[in-house]
């Protein structure tokens, strides 16, 4: 046994401060690989839905959304849970396991309310990191193209 050089403790080794070294280290390391990790795979911030099947908006179609991250490369939280509501109660949409998604099958006979249109209402949870996403899809008929235009002089 041998005196602290700093400080005299008698109860000094170097075996002693070596392991408290170590654990320091190991702990500092924790740290930097849990921001690394937070780094390459950042929690969702948002998410928006586009439709795959572009199918209109009537009784009998099965429409269905993807869900894109943003930023871009990020993650759900390991421990995310999702739903999906719709303000229709006879319109049961679903949401698959990734979170990304959304399945809304209308029922044959279904007509949209011409005072209330369709919304379907996503939102995620996460009890370990606070993540919550939340995120209004509103299936809408098909766009009606132009068929011609107008130009005027304006000086």
């Amino acid at each position: 046994m041998s005196h602290c050089p700093r400080c005299g403790n008698l109860e000094y080794t170097v075996e002693r401060e070596i392991d408290r070294r170590l654990k320091s280290i190991e702990e500092s390391q924790e740290r930097i690989l849990h921001i690394l990790r937070h780094l390459q795979h950042p929690h969702a911030t948002s998410i928006v839905f586009k439709e795959i099947t572009m199918l209109p908006t009537v009784g009998g179609n099965t429409l269905v959304y993807t869900g894109t991250l943003a930023p871009a490369g990020s993650v759900l939280a390991t421990d995310f849970v999702a739903t999906v509501t719709s303000n229709d109660p006879s319109v049961l949409p679903t949401v698959d396991p990734t979170g990304l998604i959304v399945t809304v099958p209308l029922p044959a006979g279904w007509v949209e309310s011409t005072t209330t249109p369709l919304a379907i209402a996503y939102a995620t949870t996460s009890a370990t990191t606070g993540q919550a996403l939340s995120a209004t899809i509103t299936p809408s008929a098909p766009v009606d193209l132009a068929t011609s235009i107008v130009f005027n002089q304006t000086t």
